[in-house]
């Protein structure tokens, strides 16, 4: 059956004719209201999931139901740095009587079907991994959708919020600083992933620091860029072979985000190099875990609570004003650079 159409067409009589069921039951198990024993609960589950049923978002919005409930989509859901953006959000949802849920990505087209039969009021989206395509069928559903631009989103089309976190001059600052120390070969250290996958030039962290590097006029290639690495052990082992064995000693890093820039650092000091003398090292996150390394970590800071109450703002207009908005609607935030002792 085509998607886009048993999205449109497919209802809640549907389900109960195929589950064998009422109308009322199939309600009480969507709604998640009334209790429903197992046999029929599992009956309607199935149903929905063979005839692919969403619940018509606009619909539920116009006999207003309401739930004052949001999702969270991030792709580093243990790191420090959505723990504080959460936290951040959480308040001020809070104040406006809204709950926050937080979740993983997924690479699949079913969790964009489980999200969209979830009813969630709005859709916070923080993710590099998460497909444009399945961004773009979650703005299509006219649920409201708040993106952080941890890459390039303008292939995406209709109403949503967008907001530019400063990450693209963020990392060029980065780049800056370690070039006014005397820093030329600087090498960029990409987030892991367990499929090994890399960032391509969508992203702006690795975008702002590859432009940064040409308009210096300095390298950009595989050789001052490592990327795909699925964990720890498997960076520090590629960092070592770059060194030893291609001939690559950078006299600088840049890590993704912290973790990474400390992996590096790590890594770099077990070679038998001293942090900033012989290599400078600059982070991006702040994280609070800059202050408690040898040396202290440099790092890029995100402005999180200014963050979190932006797209708490920009997500309550789209709920409650989403008809005066004929096109994405704009934010734009600034980075700043917090020196410690690694550069």
């Amino acid at each position: 059956m085509d998607e886009k159409v048993a999205l449109r067409t497919i209802t809640r009589a549907d389900i109960a004719r195929e589950a064998e069921v009422s109308e009322t039951i199939v309600s009480y198990v969507i709604n998640g209201k009334r209790y429903v024993n197992s046999e029929k609960r599992q009956r309607v589950e199935q149903a929905i999931a063979k005839l692919k049923y969403r619940p018509n978002a606009l619909a539920r919005a116009l006999k207003g139901k309401k739930l004052n409930h949001l999702l969270f989509v991030a792709d580093d859901i243990q790191g420090d740095y959505f723990g504080k953006l959460i936290s951040e959000i959480d308040s001020f949802a809070y104040d406006e009587a809204y709950f926050i849920s937080l979740c993983a990505d997924r690479m699949d087209e079913d969790f964009v079907d489980r999200i969209y039969s979830r009813f969630f009021d709005g859709i916070i989206i923080g993710s590099a991994n998460f497909p444009l395509r399945n961004i773009q069928r979650l703005v299509d559903t006219n649920i409201p959708i708040v993106l952080l631009e941890v890459r390039d989103y303008s292939s995406i089309t209709g109403v949503y919020g967008l907001i530019n976190t400063g990450l693209y001059r963020g990392a060029k600052d980065c780049v800056r600083t370690l070039h006014e120390r005397g820093r030329r070969k600087i090498l960029y250290l990409d987030k892991l992933n367990k499929d090994g996958s890399k960032s391509d030039l969508s992203d702006w962290r690795l975008k702002g620091f590859s432009d940064q590097l040409e308009e210096y006029g300095l390298p950009v290639s595989g050789m001052n860029i490592l990327a795909g690495c699925r964990s720890d052990d498997e960076l520090v082992a590629a960092l070592e072979h770059r060194v030893r064995h291609e001939g690559f000693i950078p006299d600088g890093i840049f890590g993704r985000n912290d973790y990474m820039a400390l992996l590096g650092m790590e890594a770099v000091k077990g070679l038998g190099y001293k942090v900033p003398t012989d290599i400078s090292v600059i982070g991006f996150d702040n994280s609070r875990f800059c202050r408690f390394s040898t040396p202290t970590l440099s790092s890029m800071e995100i402005q999180q609570k200014e963050i979190g109450r932006t797209i708490m703002k920009m997500m309550i207009s789209l709920i409650d004003k989403r008809d005066s908005f004929s096109t994405r609607i704009e934010e734009h935030l600034e980075t700043q650079l917090v020196m410690r002792s690694s550069i």
